[in-house]
């Protein structure tokens, strides 16, 4: 059996396994918490009025086709319940998450794999790849390389799943990471009704611990379907409270995406010293491949997790992702991978 493991809840003095924003929470996000911790007693809105009023100006779409969860792995699920696939077509490598609640409602996956020698990028699709599907996920950017999907190409995969009536989730939890990445996204492409996005705030802003996220689309039953196929009052009080607040940080997402780009380029630009095979990215996380297949229990010695991907599916032992953090873990990154390189 396939074991599935996430970066994160590591008792570790530098968590470079779990992709969070090296900014950390917004100050107004804690202090909103803080002021309202006597209204953590009541139940939460199930309807998620105000932080979805807030979605709506942040994305510019309309309220009725926003839709918020717990988080965005509560609404992988959900949209699988709401679908209820026979047949799926993953990208290999990318988020288990997805493979995961497939499985679990007992529907088949087929799966295209990305190369290596392409980094591990969507060089060409065939849409011949979607007959007969009733669902499909993008990670974009994807996890765990980092990489955005080439605008023709996302086309070609929207018009393939139009073509073959495939529901198209795009998940598009670590756009917000890359520099003009409003520019990349999907939402342009909403009025196709098979589309489907996805986003959270786990990472943007630093909020894993509270879970909230959201997806977007026009295709008005299908969010309804998604709605009813959880729990009404999935999102918590101070989720709501928290998103609601987060949203009116206007310069927080350029100035995240500015800050995770110079860190990005410096550790790409320190491991390419180290004769270790380096993925392009554009995300806040890389992946590299080492010749030191324990490369993840070594960093562990000195006190640094890193992410092991020996358990995505199209990858292999010695594969690793680590997170862009501030400058000064970074550097601390470097010099103990250079140390565990030189030995061992």
């Amino acid at each position: 059996m396939k074991k599935y493991q996430h970066g994160g809840n590591i008792n570790i003095k530098y968590d470079f396994s779990a992709n969070i924003n090296p900014l950390g929470m917004p100050e107004n996000v804690k202090k909103i918490l803080a002021e309202n911790v006597e209204k953590f007693s009541f139940y939460p809105d199930p309807n998620c009025t105000d932080v979805i009023k807030a979605i709506s100006d942040f994305e510019n779409i309309p309220e009725k086709n926003i839709l918020c969860g717990n988080g965005a792995a509560d609404l992988i699920y959900r949209i699988v319940s709401a679908v209820s696939p026979c047949k799926a077509l993953l990208f290999a490598p990318s988020f288990s998450e997805y493979e995961k609640a497939l499985l679990d409602s007992r529907c088949s996956i087929e799966y295209c794999y990305l190369k290596e020698e392409n980094g591990y990028v969507i060089k060409d699709f065939d849409t011949d790849l979607l007959k007969d599907k009733d669902i499909c996920f993008l990670c974009n950017p994807n996890n765990p390389v980092g990489n955005v999907t080439d605008m023709n190409i996302l086309l070609k995969i929207i018009d393939g799943c139009q073509k073959h009536n495939v529901i198209l989730v795009i998940d598009e939890c670590f756009m917000d990471f890359v520099l003009n990445g409003s520019d990349l996204s999907a939402k342009k492409f909403l009025s196709c009704k098979n589309v489907i996005i996805l986003k959270a705030f786990t990472k943007i802003y630093a909020m894993a611990g509270l879970r909230l996220g959201y997806v977007l689309s026009e295709n008005e039953t299908l969010i309804e379907k998604v709605r009813n196929s959880g729990q009404p009052w999935s999102v918590s009080v101070p989720a709501q409270l928290a998103g609601s607040a987060a949203l009116q940080n206007t310069y927080f997402i350029k100035k995240t995406a500015e800050f995770v780009s110079a860190e990005r380029k410096f550790l790409i630009d320190s491991l390419n010293n180290m004769n270790l095979k380096v993925f392009p990215s554009e995300a806040n996380f890389i992946m590299l491949k080492s010749e030191i297949i324990k490369l993840d229990r070594l960093l562990k010695s000195e006190d640094i997790a890193i992410r092991n991907c020996e358990n995505y599916e199209g990858l292999e032992r010695g594969f690793y992702r680590i997170a862009v953090r501030t400058r000064k873990e970074n550097q601390y990154l470097i010099s103990a991978m250079e140390r565990c390189l030189e030995n061992g």
